[in-house]
């Protein structure tokens, strides 16, 4: 990576994200962006993409180390059952000896996390604006805060094309409730409540520890529901120490202290809570704020994330995942149709059946999500997708440390090794390090 290139960044940065983005109505989950997406005159539903007289080779990158597998189920096949004259390659290799390897990427995807430090640290970005108005693209059934999210990242330009966003619930084990006579959670439930629900359901039966409640603070933070920024988009500083940032971080402490329980390292570990409440059934209920269900093995349901006092009815902020067209793809009118295809009714309503939230605003599809799989019918679906998200944060280069520092200002709070300011306070100064680090 070039210094150069973050030095840009850091400059380019807070002129990204000085939009003020609306919150993201109609019961949408995931992703952002706003509703000025360019009108244009749209092909209907269906039409034919151009296809090449000769095999065009395209090779698509995935930022989030998805197997081939998975790719080919999710993606590929649909793929190349709409383009058979395209040669499809995928990897999803270390990116940086992909590109030293002179990999020829068209496409690239992952979630909103990856834009800065896949796609703009490696200058990978291409403004997709002329293409879509060639290709007589039409935004108008897109979640209009998805598009504009994309806007406000590249300052007005728009690099990427939401194909699927995360859905957001406080799960739990109807098991585990019925086991200890207690009632389910509701929906349109408060963090307060969610805390006497928790001291309730922890508890040591049979040796075995069980836990009320387990989530991971970082995603919390990163998704948060009063669209607090962790990094000031104008002046690049750490925001942790505000406020607003300190009641956000006393609402998780107060949910996990209600259990009563000294907790060691390795129960506050993220990967292990989520193992308590997926595989081992030991914790009651979890929220996922960033996509994924329980395992169909379990007998779950979900209802919505609570509340908290200062964002009644406000759910979690949306977390889409983008496809961009690669800046050094010699195949960008195919590569763009491509991508254009994944955001049709044509690969939309299936892959919102199988369990991929649509990026449609169409509530009528938003209503089908999950219901080719078994593992959904029945459940409360409808509480994955919030009335009211909050609006996103402003993303900014270092997203990604600020989670990571938010996490471990928790952990040495939880472990009584800081008060929760001086956590905070600690977490600041490493995130202004890191900022400073990789500014230079």
């Amino acid at each position: 990576m070039k210094k150069k290139t973050i030095r840009r960044r850091s400059i380019v940065a807070p002129l990204l994200l000085t939009l003020v983005l609306s919150a993201c109505g109609g019961g949408q989950q995931a992703a952002a962006p706003e509703g000025s997406a360019p009108q244009g005159s749209t092909p209907q539903e269906g039409t034919q993409p151009k296809v090449p007289a000769e095999p065009v080779p395209i090779t698509v990158y995935s930022n989030n180390k998805m197997t081939e597998e998975a790719f080919n189920k999710q993606y590929g096949d649909a793929i190349r059952s709409k383009f058979p004259n395209v040669k499809l390659t995928f990897t999803s290799d270390v990116l940086k000896d992909t590109i030293a390897a002179k990999v020829p990427i068209d496409i690239m995807f992952g979630s909103i996390g990856t834009f800065f430090t896949h796609l703009y640290d490696f200058e990978l970005q291409y403004d997709l604006s002329e293409l879509a108005k060639s290709r007589g693209y039409s935004f108008d059934k897109l979640e209009p805060t998805m598009v504009d999210l994309q806007r406000k990242l590249g300052g007005g330009k728009l690099y990427g094309l939401p194909v699927w966003t995360a859905t957001s619930g406080l799960f739990y084990n109807k098991d585990l409730f019925d086991k200890f006579g207690q009632p389910y959670p509701k929906d349109g439930m408060t963090w307060e409540e969610l805390a006497s629900l928790s001291k309730a359901m922890t508890r040591v039966e049979g040796g075995i520890q069980y836990y009320g409640y387990v989530t991971s603070p970082g995603a919390q933070m990163s998704t948060n529901q009063l669209g607090l920024d962790p990094v000031d988009p104008k002046t690049m500083k750490a925001n942790l120490t505000a406020e607003p940032w300190k009641q956000f971080m006393q609402n998780i402490v107060d949910v996990y202290k209600a259990a009563g329980l000294t907790y060691t390292k390795d129960e506050l570990d993220i990967a292990k809570s989520r193992n308590f409440f997926e595989k081992e059934s030991r914790a009651a209920m979890y929220t996922n704020f960033t996509g994924g269900t329980p395992p169909e093995t379990m007998n779950w349901d979900v209802v919505q994330v609570p509340s908290l006092p200062n964002a009644p009815g406000v759910g979690p902020q949306p977390y889409p995942n983008y496809w961009y067209v690669a800046s050094i793809s010699k195949q960008k009118e195919t590569a763009f149709d491509i991508i254009a295809f994944l955001t049709s009714e044509q690969f939309q309503i299936p892959h919102n059946r199988a369990g991929y939230a649509t990026v449609l605003k169409d509530p009528e599809i938003k209503k089908q999500y999950g219901q080719d799989m078994p593992k959904f019918q029945g459940k409360n679906v409808s509480a994955m997708f919030p009335k009211k998200s909050s609006a996103p944060m402003n993303y900014t280069p270092f997203a990604n440390d600020a989670q990571v520092e938010f996490q471990n200002a928790f952990l040495s709070h939880m472990l009584g090794e800081k008060d929760l300011n001086t956590a905070l306070r600690d977490a600041a100064e490493q995130l202004d390090k890191k900022i400073r680090e990789k500014t230079k």
